[in-house]
């Protein structure tokens, strides 16, 4: 087993969501105390259920909050009571853009999708934010691919092109790109199944933030929307998020065939190495960032684009120290998370009138007061065991 242990930086906003939506019954914007910065508090649910089932008059002012289903009065209850430290299951720092959007909305009916929040991943019954083994092998899978693509003769692209052309099944045209390119034909012989990257945790304090994101032109202009999420507060954003992450690669299942009878042997799995994941990744992913860069960032002068330029300059070192990068989560943009042009196909929304909405046309950025950047960037370095 070859294994080598990283250090995994996050430079932007990140967000691995749960699916779920969090409104004024589930969190408020608080301070600690008269000196303190207001903050993001996320209630604990089952605390708050308990600590009534046991104080009648918390549970009778809850009732009487509760009757009729009156959502007003029951917001109203939670915002006004749930205050002690036992209420609480974790903090988040937050943003100037969101404190205003929260405050604008307090008095705003629970149904309006008042100041809405997408909760983030952690680990269970803990404070800690986590991005997923799952998440960061998938972003490496995606690398992978499209260097296996760019390695073909251009007979051999051709030829899986024209294939990938004919299915009419999407789902079925990826997938068998996919064991093509991978060189597998059932899902056993997957050469991924021989790299394990487990979960990623990082420390609660200083690492979280609830802000908005906005969707934008080409000119950055903001275009109508309205979302807040919690993320992992990446290196740019002030945040000290950084944690310790092991990579193995199990190379006897890379040399060893899974049957004993000759006959059944199947070849071996592909074999994966760790100059692999690095170059495959510095190389799609710097790639297509400058593409990004260039279409959407380069000739903003406004000052919403300073942070962008400083994840540039970042990028760019880290490849030269020998690090690699990657992006993660949502809002990692279709061409981060599929081949290159030629096979992407992606399922795309559809407008009012059913018409599909072409991709890339539009970016969807975290809005840092009014400072903007791209979600889900991080880089890797190598540790000494």
């Amino acid at each position: 087993m070859a294994r080598k242990l990283y250090t995994i930086t996050p430079l932007t906003a990140i967000h691995i969501g749960t699916g779920d939506e969090l409104t004024f019954l589930d969190y408020k914007i608080a301070s600690s105390g008269e000196n303190e910065e207001e903050k993001y508090i996320k209630f604990s649910n089952d605390r708050i259920l308990q600590r009534l089932m046991e104080d009648e008059q918390e549970r009778t002012a809850f009732e009487r909050a509760s009757v009729n289903g009156n959502m007003a009065e029951l917001q109203k209850f939670f915002q006004d009571n749930c205050t002690c430290e036992n209420d609480i299951d974790y903090r988040c720092e937050i943003t100037g853009d969101f404190s205003k959007t929260y405050n604008e909305n307090l008095d705003k009916d629970p149904h309006e999708n008042a100041a809405k929040v997408l909760q983030m991943y952690r680990a269970q019954g803990t404070p800690y934010p986590v991005i997923p083994g799952s998440s960061l092998k998938g972003s490496i899978r995606t690398a992978l691919l499209n260097k296996y693509l760019d390695d073909l003769s251009d007979g051999d692209y051709e030829h899986l092109h024209k294939n990938f052309e004919l299915e009419k099944n999407l789902d079925k045209a990826n997938n068998l790109l996919q064991q093509k390119l991978l060189d597998y034909s059932d899902a056993k012989n997957d050469p991924l199944r021989a790299v394990a990257i487990p979960d990623c945790s990082f420390k609660a304090n200083g690492t979280q933030l609830v802000g908005g994101l906005k969707l934008v032109s080409l000119s950055l202009d903001p275009l109508e929307t309205q979302i807040q999420a919690e993320v992992i507060k990446g290196e740019l954003l002030g945040g000290s998020a950084a944690a310790e992450l092991c990579i193995s690669i199990d190379d006897k299942l890379q040399k060893t065939p899974f049957s004993l009878r000759r006959e059944d042997r199947p070849k071996c799995l592909k074999t994966i190495q760790f100059d692999d994941i690095h170059k495959s990744c510095n190389d799609f992913y710097w790639d297509e960032f400058k593409k990004e860069y260039d279409k959407f960032y380069k000739n903003v002068n406004d000052g919403t684009t300073e942070l962008i330029v400083k994840l540039k300059n970042r990028l760019e070192e880290a490849m030269t120290k020998g690090q690699f990068i990657i992006r993660v989560g949502r809002w990692s943009q279709v061409e981060f998370v599929t081949l290159e042009k030629n096979f992407r196909k992606p399922k795309t929304k559809k407008d009012k009138f059913g018409k599909p909405i072409g991709y890339g046309k539009t970016r969807t950025l975290f809005n840092y007061d009014g400072k903007y950047l791209p979600m889900g960037w991080c880089v890797l370095s190598e540790k000494e065991e």
